[in-house]
C-alpha cells in the first residue's frame, strides 16, 4: 500500500530517517531542502519505506508537478527496489495534478504511458576511492595541458566564500550565460547555499584576484556522495584555468576517501567534456513530462 500525505500531515524526522534508509537517497530529497523548494510538497510513502516527495505548484487554478531550480532529480526512492515498484508509485500520484514536468532519479525504471514524453539526461560521476596519483592518471591529456598552464604559479585557492558572493558570482557569468534561470531561482539557490552551510553540507571554494572572486565551486556533501550542484567561472578565472585547479584540488583532497564526486551532469557538449576529461563515467536518467490536462489546455503544452 502507498499512502499519499498532504504536507500537514508529513512527519519530516520520519521522512529523513527513511531517506536515509534508501540505497538510492539523495542531498536534494531531504526535507529542509524540499522546504525551500516547495513550502507545500506532499509526499507518496509506501509500506515497505520508499518515498516520493512531490514537488508543486499551481497556475491557473491548476495543480502541477515541476523541477526547481538547482534540483536535478527527484521520484522515488527506496531501501530495496523491486519490479513495478516505480510504476506503482507514479500511479498513485493523486489525479489533481494533472501535468509533470519531473526529472526522475537514475535508479528508476519507468514505463511511458500514452501521450507521456520520456527522454534521457546525462549524468556524470567519479569514484574517489583510488589515490591521487591514480585519479590523476585517468585525467585528459587536455585537462593535464590546462593544470599545468600555470607552472610555477598555479591560482590560490581559498574557501572563505559567503553563499551571498557565490550567488553574485554565478549569476552574472553561467547564469547569464545559460539563460534559464527562472523567478526566485538565484534567492532559492542562495538559501540552499545557506542551509548547507549551517548543517555542514556545503563545500565553497574558489579564486579571487585583487580582492574580488572570479571562480568558485558550490559541493553538496552528504551521505558518502558529493554533488557538484553548482560553478562560476569569469573570464579572468577562464583565463587563469580556475576551474580546472579547483576541481583538481577537491579530486586530491578526497583521494582514497570513497566519495562519490557526482558532476550533476549535463546534456551541453562542452560542460559534460570537462567532466569527463577528469576521468567521469557517465549515467542515464529520464525526463518525464505527462500530460493529462483537458483540452484545449492539452494541445497548448504539448
Amino acid at each position: 500500500m502507498i499512502r499519499h500525505l498532504r504536507h500537514t500531515d508529513i512527519d519530516k524526522g520520519q521522512w529523513d530517517k527513511l531517506l536515509l534508509q534508501c540505497s538510492d537517497r539523495l542531498w536534494y530529497a531531504q526535507s529542509w531542502v524540499l522546504d525551500l523548494c516547495c513550502p507545500q510538497w506532499e509526499a507518496l510513502i509506501g509500506e515497505d519505506g520508499s518515498i516520493m516527495p512531490l514537488i508543486w505548484r499551481r497556475k491557473f487554478g491548476i495543480d502541477y508537478l515541476y523541477q526547481p531550480f538547482a534540483v536535478q532529480q527527484q521520484g522515488v526512492f527506496s531501501p530495496l527496489r523491486n519490479t513495478g515498484l516505480d510504476d506503482a508509485f507514479l500511479s498513485t500520484v493523486p489525479e489533481r495534478f494533472r501535468y509533470w514536468d519531473i526529472h526522475l532519479n537514475a535508479a528508476m525504471h519507468v514505463r511511458a504511458e500514452r501521450d507521456d514524453k520520456l527522454s534521457s539526461s546525462t549524468n556524470q560521476d567519479l569514484l574517489l576511492n583510488a589515490d591521487a596519483t591514480t585519479l590523476h592518471a585517468g585525467y585528459s591529456q587536455g585537462h593535464r595541458r590546462n593544470l599545468r598552464k600555470s607552472g610555477g604559479d598555479p591560482p590560490v585557492i581559498i574557501s572563505d566564500i559567503t553563499s551571498a558572493e557565490f550567488v553574485a558570482l554565478f549569476e552574472r557569468t553561467t547564469g547569464k550565460r545559460f539563460g534559464n534561470i527562472p523567478d526566485g531561482g538565484m534567492l532559492l539557490l542562495e538559501r540552499m547555499i545557506s542551509g548547507a552551510l549551517e548543517r555542514g553540507q556545503c563545500a565553497l571554494s574558489g579564486v579571487r584576484e585583487n580582492g574580488t572572486l572570479i571562480a568558485a565551486l558550490c559541493i553538496m556533501e552528504w551521505e558518502g556522495r558529493s554533488i557538484l550542484l553548482k560553478s562560476a567561472n569569469d573570464k579572468a578565472g577562464s583565463d587563469r584555468q580556475a576551474m580546472f585547479h579547483l576541481v583538481d584540488r577537491y579530486i586530491s583532497d578526497h583521494a582514497g576517501s570513497g566519495v562519490l564526486l557526482d558532476f550533476a551532469g549535463s546534456n551541453t557538449a562542452s560542460v559534460a567534456r570537462f567532466n569527463a576529461g577528469f576521468g567521469a563515467r557517465s549515467t542515464v536518467y529520464l525526463h518525464l513530462v505527462r500530460n493529462r490536462l483537458p483540452a484545449p489546455l492539452r494541445w497548448i503544452k504539448r
